[in-house]
């Protein structure tokens, strides 16, 4: 139960596949409500913007769609909006731009985001979707989560207090059961303990929610440091008469990490397909470092997975493995058993990035070009993904406008533009 009064910019947070999108259907009139009741008030005009754009018009960049739905959203008299990552495929322009959209709206915003420096920024409420509940709180990100770690780790002990307690009574109770047939009054003591019994776990706090663990790793083989991984030299690529590359260089060495910036629409995906031999460059060059494999992360999920395949079926398109030993390799990125086994469409956007995760996690990789790949995650995915990355000892190509991510992972920034790729900082290594 919800209530809701004014101008209020409120966060809908929680893991993938907890049911935000469910939720935010269920406001917006999508999805029928199976009990209870959501009334709006009278006159309201409310607007929804879906997680997944698709343009029947004309072709344009993810993106792109975002821009052109969310300008009509915010530029009409909308009273109500409820926004399904609607900054996910935002270049860093654009993401300020939305950031100061949201701030300056006057009235109700309601959007799931998991963008860590929009929220902190952005957002003055939080509802946590946790264990089918929803949890209000009336403070931003920033606040939210130092209360939300002291609220766990307080419930955490006052369970084991509560659960040791537990233990306690059932033995009492136990030891009164196993004498009450010699004895009236012991029969009595039993019930009693029985009631004493019940009534306490009545009263216990519930167990915290058991802590998601996603747990990625590599066993990668020793790489000398001033080994090639990666040489791109004097690339071309057009379409039509659209230069989108105009002679692209780029030298990255084993263990090496960088980000690549730039606007949406610059070529960067075209850059990245190129080097994994998606497209065919016009001229240049293109080598790969002897006997690496690369791991590619695809923006769009219709790129690298076939939604009618099931789970296993897609992870043994990428490595030859046993239908037994897919399924715990699966287990691993927090599927469960049932899901395992469904199509790859019936998943969410999250749950089909975490699959992207494993399929090329899979094959070892030296080097991962990673396509914004934190599209969709979860908060807590997103952390695992960046201490990954950090210990992560082969090479990285990154393209993400999540400025903490980029801050937190690599050393050096390449700016993509005028179809030509030029060092703009580089970070220091802690």
């Amino acid at each position: 139960s919800l209530n809701v009064e004014g101008s209020q910019k409120i966060a809908l947070i929680g893991d993938n596949g907890s049911g935000k999108s469910t939720f935010l259907k269920m406001l917006s009139g999508l999805e029928p409500v199976e009990e209870g009741s959501i009334m709006w008030g009278k006159g309201l005009k409310i607007g929804y913007l879906e997680q997944e754009i698709v343009s029947d018009t004309f072709e344009v960049s993810g993106g792109e769609k975002k821009i052109l739905r969310l300008a009509e959203l915010f530029y009409s008299d909308y009273d109500v909006l409820l926004l399904d990552e609607p900054d996910n495929h935002l270049d860093a322009e654009h993401k300020d731009w939305f950031k100061e959209l949201v701030k300056d709206f006057s009235g109700l915003i309601v959007i799931i985001s998991h963008d860590r420096n929009f929220l902190s920024e952005a957002t003055t409420r939080i509802w946590l979707l946790e264990e089918k509940k929803i949890a209000d709180y009336s403070f931003g990100y920033t606040k939210f989560r130092q209360i939300y770690e002291q609220e766990m780790a307080s419930r955490q002990h006052l369970w084991e207090s509560q659960e040791k307690e537990r233990m306690r009574l059932k033995d009492v109770v136990e030891w009164f059961r196993a004498r009450a047939v010699a004895s009236v009054k012991l029969a009595k003591a039993y019930h009693s303990a029985v009631k004493r019994y019940e009534k306490f776990v009545d009263s216990m706090v519930e167990k915290p929610p058991k802590a998601t663990k996603l747990d990625l790793k590599l066993d990668l083989g020793k790489q000398h440091r001033r080994k090639t991984a990666l040489h791109v030299q004097g690339l071309t690529k057009s379409f039509g008469k659209n230069s989108v590359l105009a002679g692209v260089n780029l030298h990255l060495f084993c263990g090496e990490k960088i980000a690549i910036s730039a606007p949406n629409g610059s070529g960067k995906s075209t850059l990245l397909n190129l080097v994994m031999g998606k497209l065919e460059q016009d001229g240049g060059t293109i080598r790969i470092g002897d006997g690496l494999k690369v791991g590619c992360y695809a923006q769009e999920h219709l790129e690298a997975l076939d939604e009618n395949n099931s789970m296993v079926e897609e992870l043994q398109r990428s490595v030859p493995l046993a239908y037994y030993d897919a399924v715990a390799y699966l287990k691993k990125f927090m599927f469960g058993h049932d899901q395992i086994k469904s199509q790859v469409r019936l998943l969410s956007g999250g749950q089909k990035s975490r699959l992207q995760l494993a399929k090329f996690l899979a094959e070892n990789p030296d080097l991962l070009i990673l396509d914004e790949p934190t599209n969709h995650l979860d908060l807590k995915t997103v952390l695992v993904l960046e201490n990954f990355l950090k210990s992560y000892e082969g090479a990285l190509i990154l393209v993400s406008h999540d400025r903490e991510l980029v801050r937190n992972v690599v050393t050096k920034v390449y700016e993509l533009k005028n179809g030509l790729l030029t060092e703009i900082y580089e970070l220091a290594e802690e």
